[in-house]
Order: structure tokens, then sequence, then C-alpha cells
């Protein structure tokens, strides 16, 4: 019989691809490459592709040969650390390493519940600006929330400024990292000029990876002039940027999560090719969010096995061709903060720990990303440190085995006051807002339901936390170009 000796039983793994399945993915993407193509509508990407020895025919159909593809694979980094408004390293994209974030540009928003109110549909309306704001705010206090994407689309913003807004706002109510969006190459511009105010310059920025864009192909194999545009603006600044095919099987992609895959594959490698075109070396995040189309609803389907599956393969091929990785969780196709949300972010949040992903997003869509709860980022906030402690596995060595403790306390004894059970009791997981009482005491408490407590954290953060002021100057700066852009 073998006894342990310091080792430590590895964390639990999920995975839905073999070696040699991964590999003909790959092989099946190139042959999409170079047999099917991919149209560029954008004149400097497809003069950079034909120098670089890719074929244009059609006007603006390019086919890629395997060399071309290889050599970009090749190119950007395998790891990127971006840092938080001050600089100091906030998330550390590499290996199976797990950051998680909010989603962007929801139509609508459901205000936290009032006093005792349960069920119903509630208030359902659109985002404002204040809204926005608690939002960041709330985000900028939830320690699991690591990083904040814009969430909605304020509607009493001027429609063309909607996403200098979201920028200015998220530089001065959090100081954790920011993922944006914008809708053309001059926002995205003024997004950048908005983050060097604040890092101190370009370089300061470009050394810091405070931010990084989300933007997408118009599947199926399809690069739109304004997304390479965006693509090749952060290529020039060496900031990192995920360009993530966003298809529907059955819809935008072929109807199986093989065929799919390979669509999603191409669209990203062909991105991929020009923008390391553009600047070898640019930091790249690989990742697609592959939906199915339910039929029966005709809807897109964040909860479903499906996406956990094809978000998984994603993660695994990322990693297999050595880039940091993009995913989804914490959202619902539910249309308020119920028993159908919680679960299906509860699935979402352990698949996104099991498979690896990097950078997850998405955080609080409800109605498959139409709608915004806070309730649910700050539910999410709480499953990711659940979820935490199951990644941790279980340590099998000497130390943990305990024979002495167990020889000491023999038959029919108790463990309670023992030194050990008083030194290590809290490394157990101890919820925030799940209840583990006996029902006298959760009467006494006031017999809440989760989705009170929730609504009651998501008020009382709101109320309370105020994110480190940023630099009147800076904030100053911010404001010009945001002037600016109005003019």
């Amino acid at each position: 019989m073998k006894t342990a000796n310091s080792i430590i039983f590895p964390s639990p793994q999920f995975a839905v691809l073999s070696e040699t399945q991964l590999q003909d993915l790959h092989l099946a993407a190139l042959e999409v490459l170079r047999r099917t193509g991919i149209r560029f509508h954008h004149q400097q990407a497809l003069d950079m592709l034909k120098e670089a020895g890719a074929f244009v025919s059609d006007g603006n159909l390019v086919k890629f040969p395997a060399r071309l593809v290889e050599d970009a694979v090749a190119s950007p980094p395998g790891r990127i650390v971006m840092c938080d408004r001050d600089g100091e390293p906030a998330m550390f994209l590499e290996g199976t390493k797990v950051y998680f974030g909010t989603g962007s540009d929801c139509l609508n928003f459901i205000p936290p519940k009032v006093g005792g109110e349960e069920g119903g549909a509630g208030e359902h309306r659109e985002f404002t600006q204040a809204d926005l704001i608690n939002g960041y705010r709330l985000c900028d206090a939830l320690p699991n929330i690591h990083f904040v994407m814009s969430i909605g689309i304020p509607s009493d913003a001027v429609p063309a400024l909607i996403y200098d807004v979201q920028m200015s706002l998220m530089l001065e109510h959090t100081t954790k990292p920011i993922v944006f969006v914008t809708d053309d190459k001059a926002s995205c511009q003024r997004a950048i000029d908005m983050a060097a105010a604040v890092a101190g310059g370009y370089e300061a920025l470009t050394e810091q990876q405070h931010i990084l864009l989300y933007s997408e192909p118009s599947s199926p194999l399809q690069q739109s002039e304004t997304a390479v545009d965006k693509l090749l603006l952060m290529a020039e600044y060496q900031l990192p940027v995920v360009h993530s095919p966003g298809p529907l099987m059955g819809g935008t992609a072929p109807i199986t999560m093989a065929s799919g895959l390979v669509m999603s594959l191409a669209e990203i490698l062909s991105a991929l090719v020009v923008h390391q075109l553009k600047q070898p070396g640019a930091p790249f995040v690989f990742g697609a969010g592959l939906h199915h189309m339910d039929m029966g609803a005709a809807q897109i389907c964040y909860a479903s096995p499906e996406f956990q599956l094809t978000k998984a393969a994603i993660a695994e091929l990322g990693r297999w061709y050595g880039l940091p990785t993009w995913g989804y969780a914490g959202c619902s196709d539910a249309k308020v903060m119920d028993e159908q949300a919680a679960l299906e972010a509860m699935l979402s949040v352990l698949m996104a720990k099991l498979s690896g992903a990097n950078l997850i997003h998405d955080v609080g869509y409800m109605e498959s990303g139409l709608t915004t709860s806070y309730e649910m980022i700050v539910l999410t906030d709480e499953l990711v440190a659940m979820t935490d402690h199951i990644m941790k596995g279980i340590e099998v060595s000497d130390d943990t085995l305990m024979l002495d403790e167990l020889d000491k306390v023999g038959p029919g004894g108790h463990f309670l006051d023992t030194e050990q059970t008083l030194k290590r009791f809290r490394d157990f997981w101890f919820p925030g807002l799940l209840d583990r009482k006996r029902r006298p005491q959760w009467l006494e408490a006031g017999a809440t339901t989760l989705g009170q407590r929730l609504s009651a954290r998501v008020k009382e953060i709101i109320k309370e936390h105020q994110p480190r002021p940023l630099d009147p100057d800076k904030k100053q700066k911010v404001q010009e170009i945001l002037a600016q852009a109005d003019g």
C-alpha cells in the first residue's frame, strides 16, 4: 500500500475534445480558409493579405494558404497581464486562470426589488447613465467580479456618443480592468485616447494593458470594414483585442457543434492573420460565442447544454493554440432573477471554472442578453467564491491525512475542540448570501429568500461603496475628449 508524501490531488478538470479532435478541427478550419475563404470588406486588409501571399478573387474573397495561418498563430503572446486603473497587475490571462466580468450594451434593466417584493415581472425599463454608474460601482465593490464591461446602453445619452459615455463612466467609477465596445474606428480611437489620458500616456497604456476591445466578425465567413478598422487600430497600439464570432447554429452557422466550431475557427484565424500582419506580436485573445437557435422560441440560448459544450471546446482550442481565452458565465435565458436564473448561473459558472477560459464575460445577462440584473451580478460573485473552493480539489498528503489526530481521538471520541479543527475550520467556504440556518433561526432572522437578500445587498453596496476617485486632472482630460466628440 502506497502512502502519500505531500501529494496534492489535482484540481477538477473538464475536457470535451481529445488531442485528435483538436487537430481535426484545426485542419478542417484550414481547409475552409483554403477552399471557401473569407470575404473581407476592408481594402487595407485585402492589400496586406495579398502582399503576404493570400489569394484574393471576386473583389474581396480571400483564400489562405496554411502557412499564413500557422505563422499568425505563432506570433502573438501566450499570456496577457491586464492592470487596473492605477497600473497594478489585476488579471493574468494565461493557462486556466479564470476571471469574471459583466457583459455589454443590454437594452433593458431590471432595478433591484423594493422591500419584500417577490416574483412577477417587476419593473423593466431602459438604462440611464445613473444606472450604469451604479453598476460600475457595484462591480468595483465585488471581489469576484474582476473586470467591467459596459453593461447597458444609456437611453439618456446622445446616440452618437453612447460608447464614449460608457467609456468615460467606466474610467471614472471603477478601478478594475475594462473590456470595451465601440461602433466604429473613431469611437475606438477616442476610447484609447481616454484610457491613455488616465494611464499617463499611450506608452503607459500599452505597458499597463488596462483596456481590451471586444469586436466580432460578421458570420458566416465575413469581416466587416468597421470590425477590421478597430482590429487594426488595436494592433497598432499593441493593445489586447478579442475578435469573437457570435453565430447561431441553425441560423448563421451550420447546425452541428463540430461544423459551427470549424466556421468560428476560420473566422477567428482569418482575423488573427490580418491582426498580426499589421503588428506582429500584438496581443490577441481567442474566443467565440457559438450558440444555437431554439427553433421553438426563435431565440438565442445562453444557458443550453450545447452552449456549455461549445464554450468549453473554444477554451480548449484557445489553449491548444497557446492563446489567452474568452468565455461566458453568469448569464441566463430567464426574464427575472428567479429559480431558473439561479440554476443557469450556477451551471455556467461551474462550467467556466472547469473549462478554464481566462476572461469570462456576460455576468448579469438575463433574457438571452437583452436585459441586465444587478442581483444576477451579486449572485454570480457568490457562485464564483463557491466554485473557487471546488477547484481547490482535495489535498491528499501526510499533513491532511491526519493519522495522529485519528489515533489521538480514537473510537467514540469527537473532533470539535481539537487543535487541528480550530486551526482549519475556516478553510471551508462560508456563504455570504446563501442561508444554512435551521428554520427557527431563519424565521427569527426575517425569513428572507435569496432574491430578497440579493436585492438588499445590491442596494447596500450602491449606497455605501465609493470607488477610489479618479484624479481630477485625468477626469478633466477624459471630459475634454468626450466634449470634442460631442462637437
